[in-house]
């Protein structure tokens, strides 16, 4: 079981996801397909950017709840990331891998 989702049309249009609020939903989607045993892609077309409390809500907190592990075997995966979105991403992920309930 797989899950696309499209965070230009789950922040309502925008090309800049900027509040945990906004991440807050796509978390949810993320666990809950985690949970199943599926994996989720995480498509960022049409976002130019994304604050360091988004990238947490959306990837942190998961990280620090599940482990690396979802990340590793490739149950999360992005597409139409830009470096600045990787790099954003990648640092939430590092810093959480160290807070993290099942490191």
């Amino acid at each position: 079981m797989s899950r696309v989702i499209r965070i230009h049309d789950e922040i309502g249009g925008f090309d800049y996801a900027g509040a945990r609020a906004s991440g807050e939903s796509i978390r949810e989607k993320i666990k809950s397909e985690i949970e199943s045993g599926g994996y989720v892609t995480l498509d960022f077309a049409g976002i130019e950017g994304i604050s360091h409390s988004f990238a947490d809500e959306i990837v942190g907190i998961i990280v620090r709840a599940f482990g690396i592990e979802f990340i590793k075997k490739g149950d999360l995966r992005l597409q139409n990331a830009n470096d600045d979105i990787k790099a954003i991403l990648n640092f939430v992920i590092r810093e959480s891998r160290k807070n993290s309930t099942s490191a």
